[in-house]
């Protein structure tokens, strides 16, 4: 789930790099004084982007700090601290707990489970903190477990459920730009659910476990319908973005949006085409 909402960075210039990281490291602070050390483990692209794009469009408060920390020793770094970078953190805990709990039911793997253990408290809180986003996750999650355990894949309501849970976690406040906020979160959902199936296809393969795409993967025109769809979808993402008023870091949004999201699909693609070539 995690890890596909990203900038481009051949794309940004030094002073965008250093900008962007300050929301990245801002979001690795919020975590460890929320959470503790441990949830740095989790810290994510996705939701810094998440934390970017709030911050441009409600513009907080935000307080410019530098620190070293257990991955800087030695050189300071700069980072933000602002409400918005709270609630993604807030918004990273929650997702990693639902990842957990999606590798336990898949593998049962032993780091998923020492990681569920130690988030679970954690997760209680946020639960009791957004009852609604968790009831609507947990809805969406347990639909998508239903349709995936059924013998015909229904991809589109599988992205669409995928959409609707980062939909509602893009929605911070029940405001004027909640729609807006929600669409950007649904095309980005699914767009993480499809590039998420190409990237686990093969280990899904060895292991034997459920991918939605095993049907088209076998088409030639496999990539190119993918590449449809995604487009779609990172059209839908952009034409939402661009319905809000940003400016603070717009740059930095509509690299993620028309660029950065696409940098893992190119390399699936290129890493097919080189092994086809091989062949």
């Amino acid at each position: 789930m995690f890890g596909y909402i990203t900038v481009n960075s051949a794309a940004l210039s030094d002073e965008e790099k250093a900008r962007y990281r300050t929301y990245y490291c801002g979001l690795c602070r919020a975590l460890h004084k929320s959470y503790g050390t441990l949830s740095r483990l989790t810290l994510s692209n996705d939701m810094t982007f998440l934390g970017l794009t709030l911050s441009s469009l409600y513009e907080p408060n935000e307080l410019r700090n530098a620190g070293i920390c257990p991955v800087h020793p030695v050189r300071k770094q700069a980072y933000l601290k602002s409400a918005a970078l709270d609630y993604a953190a807030d918004m990273n805990i929650l997702l990693s707990w639902y990842v957990t709990q999606d590798h336990l039911l898949d593998d049962h793997s032993a780091n998923a489970g020492l990681m569920a253990r130690r988030l679970k408290p954690h997760y209680e809180a946020l639960k009791q903190r957004y009852p609604d986003k968790c009831r609507q996750i947990e809805t969406c999650l347990e639909r998508i477990h239903v349709l995936e355990a059924q013998s015909t894949v229904q991809l589109d309501a599988l992205c669409q459920l995928s959409g609707r849970i980062l939909g509602e976690v893009f929605c911070w406040k029940d405001d004027a730009w909640a729609d807006a906020l929600r669409c950007i979160g649904e095309a980005l959902g699914g767009f993480i659910y499809l590039v998420d199936a190409m990237d686990d296809f093969d280990q899904d393969q060895r292991r034997k476990r459920f991918n939605p795409l095993t049907e088209l993967h076998g088409r030639e025109d496999y990539f190119e319908t993918l590449r449809q769809s995604l487009t779609l979808m990172a059209a839908q993402a952009a034409e939402a973005v661009e319905s809000l008023p940003l400016e603070q870091d717009l740059s930095l949004i509509r690299n993620v949006v028309y660029s950065g999201i696409w940098v893992r699909y190119e390399q699936l693609l290129a890493k097919s085409q080189k092994k086809e070539k091989k062949e």
